[in-house]
Formats: structure tokens, sequence, C-alpha cells
């Protein structure tokens, strides 16, 4: 998510912009401005080329790219010396420039020098960013905000060879959701995609734009629906399942991160990096209810009865337990590090929470106490449970590895190590395997899902994934 306090005295500065130019805000602000190339930039906000991003930037009333990328560096800069206290050398060193560099950068971008720029303060350098722009900037047609991305060979064609199966997918995949009758959906945070991933064939059989950093998706069970958090547009992705196609947009203050839809498909639940949660009315968009919680949640869990729902606030260390009728916090699990993955039980009688600091903790829900911790080396982000319930799957971002865990005797079976950055992992019954998306570029279809089978045939979990990660290219 991009730092939330540069991100708002931006929009603040330029309220005009539409929702694309917002998120070429947003994506330079999550890099400090350090983007990398106009061409990069341009396909994270699902533009073509480096052409189609100057032309938005004009019609938006932005500063061409390069310009516009010194500005926010500046900014970033002037913020961190507002609050740390932060020397502009010590800045230039964290920002790998030579220090020279940054005073010039400074003087050509503000027409100031950098102790006369501090002394001014932020209020001033937003005024003068505000007077660079022009708030009469006419708009780019509706639908170039949607443009073709290019197609790749890589994503076409089926891959060989047997399970488990690694597939090349360019554009960082981060999320998956499973429709239920042999296909999932992929989120590709840097191409600004979508793509729809055949199971059984093993392939990406197509990609279709939604809109800058799409991050989490979910299939509304009473219709052919899917809704994905477009984090830097600020909005909610609406996509037709059939024609596999954006096919509308529902806006929220706030970068959205996790999306839910509720047992019966009328309600959508979606937090924010405003530390909020939204309760939306799924057919119009609608508002129903909005809860303040205690940090930004990037995960969110339902009850089996539906009457529910479980809030990891990751930074604030707990799980909130909120009312679904009442919109209210009716218990709060205190269990310290970094919580965010979350996943229930069959019988819904145990919470299981993936913790980023020291690993897994096991909640009862009948007494609202920790009844287990697992220390695993890495601290786990993403959890799934198994099709049999069974077996959890943890992934671990920041060692590259996915753990299965005996959900009866709270043990390790076995490791794999994938690699990358795995991100989320979704379970499918009917084809037996466990997907994970893998910033890193690829998708993994690793066959370790039907776990009931090998229990009966005394075959271990841990035999299964040894093998898996010894076929794992």
């Amino acid at each position: 998510m991009p730092p939330l306090a540069l991100a708002q005295l931006l929009h603040h500065a330029v309220p005009w912009l539409s929702p694309q130019g917002r998120a070429v805000v947003n994506s330079l602000v999550c890099d400090n401005g350090r983007v990398g190339s106009a061409e990069i930039l341009a396909r994270r906000v699902g533009l073509r080329s480096r052409f189609q991003l100057n032309r938005l930037l004009h019609h938006e009333g932005l500063p061409p790219y390069e310009e516009l990328t010194g500005w926010v560096r500046v900014f970033y800069w002037l913020l961190r010396a507002a609050t740390a206290g932060d020397a502009l050398r010590s800045l230039a060193t964290a920002s790998r420039m030579d220090t020279a560099s940054c005073y010039r950068l400074v003087r050509r971008v503000t027409g100031q020098r950098w102790r006369e720029l501090r002394a001014a303060g932020m209020s001033a350098a937003l005024e003068g960013f505000r007077a660079r722009c022009r708030s009469s900037a006419t708009r780019l047609p509706p639908k170039s905000r949607l443009s073709v991305i290019p197609s790749n060979d890589q994503m076409d064609a089926p891959v060989q060879g047997r399970p488990p199966l690694r597939l090349p997918v360019p554009g960082a995949p981060f999320s998956v959701a499973l429709h239920g009758s042999g296909w999932a959906y992929v989120t590709l945070a840097h191409s600004a995609a979508v793509g729809r991933l055949d199971l059984a064939a093993g392939r990406m059989t197509t990609t279709f734009p939604v809109g800058c950093v799409p991050s989490c998706i979910a299939f509304d069970p009473s219709g052919p629906r899917a809704y994905a958090s477009v984090q830097y547009c600020d909005e909610i992705a609406v996509i037709d399942t059939v024609r596999h196609a954006c096919v509308g947009s529902v806006p929220l203050p706030g970068d959205p991160f996790p999306v839910l839809i509720s047992r019966d498909g009328t309600r959508l639940y979606v937090t924010t990096n405003e530390d909020r949660l939204y309760c939306l009315n799924r057919k119009d968009g609608r508002v129903i209810a909005a809860l303040s919680l205690p940090a930004t949640s990037h995960h969110l869990a339902l009850h089996p009865t539906g009457k529910r729902l479980y809030v990891a606030t990751r930074a604030g260390g707990s799980v909130l337990e909120v009312d679904t009728a009442r919109h209210e916090v009716l218990r709060t699990f205190k269990l310290g590090g970094w919580t965010q993955g979350l996943t229930l039980s069959e019988d819904g009688t145990t919470l299981y929470v993936a913790n980023e600091q020291h690993g897994l903790d096991i909640v009862r829900l009948s007494t609202g106490s920790r009844v287990a911790t697992l220390e695993l080396d890495g601290g786990a982000c993403e959890l799934a449970l198994s099709s049999d319930h069974r077996v959890l799957y943890l992934g671990f971002v920041h060692s590259g590895q996915v753990k299965a865990i005996d959900c009866f005797n709270r043990s390790v079976l076995g490791t794999v190590a994938s690699g990358g950055r795995p991100r989320g992992i979704a379970c499918d019954r009917h084809t037996g395997v466990v997907v994970i998306a893998n910033e890193a570029g690829w998708v993994d279809l690793l066959p370790l899902a039907a776990t009931a089978d090998r229990h009966r045939n005394s075959r271990t979990e841990d035999q299964v994934v040894s093998r898996a990660q010894a076929a794992m290219p």
C-alpha cells in the first residue's frame, strides 16, 4: 500500500484527478518516486506504453513523468525531514543517490534551495506543486481506463510435464480465488489485470484489465460476478465471470485491500488503509456500515454460520470478532506480533491466524483463548485450509516457503521451498491441487490438497511434500 500520509497530501493538493490519475500518483508514492521507468509505470496502471502514459499525465494536468517523479521524491524527503528530522545527506544515502544530485533535483523541481524549502514547509511546497498542475485538465474517454493488456505467449501456452506445475505468469501474481468448477482468477498486481487460470489444463487462458494494482479477489456465490480490490484507484472492480471482463466499479475512500462476500451474496466486506472496515450493499455499492479499526487490516475471514466476521489488524497484533448483523466488535483477541492470514475450522470452533512475526496462532472461539502457538522461522503471512480440513498451508513471504501443518497434532508435515514471494494460497477440491500465486512471476500448482486418500493409505503428508519439493522446477 502507498504511505497514507504522503498519498493524502498529494491527493488533497490535486483533488480533480480521475481514478487512473490517482493510480499514477499512488504508484509513485509507493516507491518514493523511484518506480524504475515510464514503461514500468505505464504497465502498472494498465497502459500499453509510455506514450499513453504521457498523454494521460497531460490530460490529468500533471507534470511530465520525469518531473512528476522528482516532485514525489522531494515530498518524501520533506515529510521525512519534518517527522524524523532526517538531513538530506542521510536521505540521499537511503535513496542510493549522490548528495549533490539530490540538492540539484530539489532546485530543478521546486525552484528553491533545500534550506529554503524546509523553512517554507510542506504547505508551501504543495502550493508550488498545485500551481504547476492544471485543475482544468481535460479527461480521457472512460474506455481508455481499461486498455488492452498485450498477450503473452508464455501465459497462453499450456505447460507441459507432470505435476507439480510451475506456470510462468508475468505481472506479479498476488491473490487467488477459486470458482469451484475447475478454474480460478489470479490478480496480476503489476499488470493492472486479472488472469483466468484453468486448473485442469494447467494454463492461463485469458487476461483482462481491471485497474492499477488489483490485490484481492472474491467470487459472488449468488451470481456470475467477482469483485477485486483495485488499490491505487480507490475502488472495487466488478467482474463478469461469464465474459471475463470488468463491467463496472464501486468507489471507496482509501486503498481497499481484502474483499469478502457474505454467505448469501448480499453484502461486500472491504477494509482500506484508512483503518476502516466497510460493509457495502453488493447490488448498488451503498455503504451499509463503517467501522474504525485499530490498524490497517490485510485479511478477513467469515464464520461458517455467516454471523461473525474476523478482522486481522496486522500491526495492531490482534483479531477482531465482528457481529455481521449489528456491525459491532464483540471480542478482541490480542495475540501480539503482526496478525495476517485467517481461516476457520469446518465446525467453526477454531480460528487459525498466520502471524508475520512468529508463525501460527490457534484460538478456541468458545473461550476466546489462544490454545497454541507454533514458532516458525520467517513468520507467516498467507494461510489456507485443505479441502478435507486436515492440513493448513502457510505462506512465508520473506523466506519463500510454504509449510504444511497437521491440524490435529499441530506439527509441521513438510516444507516446499517455492522461492520468490509466495502470496495467495487456495485449495481446490475438484482438481486436488493447492494453487500458490508468487509475486516473483509464477503460479505453482501442487498436488497436495487431496489428503484424505493419503491418510487412508498410510502415506504421510511429509512424503508427499518431499516428492513435490524434489519435482519443483
